[in-house]
């Protein structure tokens, strides 16, 4: 499967399926109620959600305190600890939920973990 994944054969099969089913909805060939057939008429359209800008200023303050009121050390104690047992083959959900006590931002966390696994970026298939 290592080697499937490396040549980007999974992901071309799903690409595959996704733009043939797509095929069959738009020419009306799979049936999807209320897609292509059946739809009510008059119908309104779903109205999007909207996040406030308000409300993303606000998270950003409460992270804000949060940064500033945890103990520095205590974060970077925790984080140190995940990193190295990381590096090996120990379970990682106690040393995640001590970074997470520790008030370790989510971002930290997995900055921690990019360092000892590294990023892996899917090649498009198209």
């Amino acid at each position: 499967m290592v080697e499937a994944v490396k040549r980007n054969f999974p992901q071309r099969e799903i690409a595959d399926a996704a733009f043939a089913y797509q095929q069959e909805v738009d020419e009306r060939r799979r049936i999807v109620v209320g897609v292509n057939a059946f739809e009510q008429e008059g119908e309104e359209p779903l109205e999007l959600l909207r996040i406030d800008p308000a409300l993303e200023r606000k998270q950003i303050g409460r992270l804000q305190a949060v940064r500033a009121e945890r103990d520095v050390a205590e974060v970077e104690r925790a984080l140190a600890q995940l990193r190295e047992l990381a590096a090996g083959d120990a379970n990682l959900m106690p040393a995640l939920l001590d970074a997470a006590r520790a008030h370790a931002t989510e971002g930290e966390i997995v900055t921690s973990l990019q360092t000892v696994f590294g990023t892996y970026t899917e090649a498009p298939v198209f």
